[in-house]
């Protein structure tokens, strides 16, 4: 359960890596359990409490087709109060109307009264097959079973419970080393398929023992969520069911403080967390092989940099390319001018890591081509684009596209 394992994310000096999971902060306790969800008979049905009360933050997909729980969750955590979330795969409830409704209150009302806490206190969570009704007499016992065998060990199993094609563990914690004294983070999350840089397809979770208002947490959330969820794309399809929660009960006995230095340590901590959860996804990409970081630089405006990143990042060309270890700028080059279609001849400089393949829009000789063969095998590739327009820069991060990603998704019913 490594988080820091891409080289696009670098742990702060004040964080140290730590075993654990969701319930390495004090005071939290979780469990996952089989309630016949996936025909597998894999663990499908997570439960997570903390046994304070918690300030918590959250952050829900956007998208008009917004799957019940996630409809259910945004009702009631708008306080920011949220001690607790049950989780489940193997079903989406999406577009399951109003008894999709109903079930998704159900599962909170059940859950937080055998957690012993009050129903606005639990926030649900779904992910699976969109479309079916949630089968509730499964969910139940389920919830029951996950209520009886919750424990600070049960982090695994909460973060195993929740998975759908997810190859990859993407669970881990840290301790932060503040002047006030230590906290701990703990996360994990689920996501392969369906991620689109406007919040990653995924269900995310952050425990912390820290001190926080509501209002610190959610700039911290929005924060962090902006240089990473939001920044990765596997397929550029938004998911009916993304949602991230960030809940902190303050068992350390650290409190944290708006504008003080370790609320800003604290905050890079929680980003780094993220951006590993985010980066994890990425590589986790449904057949996915490579993880390329795209650096737009030199661009008019943000929203230019933007738009010009996302354009690269959501094309089957490029992609298709890096599967294929090919080296091929000039699809790049279409996809920076498709983005800024109009406007003046482009004359953006490419580079893929050290290597220079373009200069002011014109092809650049490479001489001998073993350092550019031996950076299209690695797993991880930076590329840098100059479009020399501006001051304003943007970066992205997004996966090959391979056969598998087709068989998968060709054969997978979403």
């Amino acid at each position: 359960m490594n988080l820091f394992r891409s080289r696009f994310v670098k742990m702060p000096s004040h964080v140290i890596e730590q075993p654990g999971s969701l319930t390495a902060p004090l005071g939290y306790a979780a469990s996952g359990v089989s309630c016949g969800l996936k025909n597998s008979g894999r663990l499908d049905l997570g439960l997570l409490v903390s046994r304070a009360s918690c300030a918590s933050a959250e952050l829900y997909t956007t998208n008009a087709a917004a799957a019940a729980p996630i409809r259910y969750s945004r009702e009631k955590t708008a306080a920011g109060r949220v001690r607790g979330v049950v989780a489940n795969s193997g079903s989406a409830n999406a577009c399951t109307g109003g008894r999709g409704f109903a079930a998704a209150e159900q599962m909170a009302v059940q859950a937080a009264e055998l957690c012993g806490i009050e129903p606005d206190g639990m926030a649900v969570a779904s992910t699976g097959v969109i479309g079916g009704q949630l089968e509730t007499d499964l969910v139940s016992a389920g919830i029951d079973a996950a209520a009886a065998s919750l424990s600070a060990s049960g982090g695994g199993a909460f973060a195993e419970a929740i998975k759908t094609t997810d190859r990859i563990d993407k669970e881990g914690a840290v301790s932060v080393m503040l002047a006030a004294g230590e906290v701990r983070i703990g996360a994990c999350a689920k996501g392969a398929g369906m991620i689109a840089p406007s919040m990653a397809t995924m269900l995310a979770f952050v425990t912390t023992d820290a001190g926080a208002s509501p209002e610190l947490l959610k700039g911290m959330l929005k924060q962090a969520a902006a240089s990473s969820f939001n920044l990765v794309s596997v397929d550029g399809d938004m998911s009916t069911n993304d949602c991230v929660f960030l809940l902190a009960n303050g068992a350390s006995g650290v409190e944290l403080h708006p504008g003080s230095p370790d609320a800003g340590l604290f905050a890079d901590a929680v980003q780094a967390v993220c951006k590993s959860l985010a980066l994890k996804m990425v590589a986790d990409g449904e057949g996915a092989t490579k993880v390329v970081e795209l650096k737009v630089t030199g661009a008019a405006s943000p929203e230019e940099a933007d738009r010009v990143a996302r354009s690269v990042a959501g094309s089957t060309l490029v992609r298709t390319a890096f599967y294929g270890s090919n080296a091929n700028w000039g699809r790049i080059m279409g996809s920076l001018g498709a983005a800024l279609a109009g406007g003046p001849a482009l004359a953006a400089d490419i580079f893929y890591e050290d290597v220079c393949l373009a200069q002011a829009g014109e092809a650049v000789e490479v001489a001998g081509g073993g350092r550019l063969a031996w950076i299209m095998s690695q797993p991880e590739i930076s590329v840098g684009v100059d479009l020399h327009r501006g001051a304003s820069a943007q970066t992205v991060y997004f996966s090959d596209l391979t056969h598998d990603y087709v068989t998968l998704n060709a054969e997978y019913t979403t």
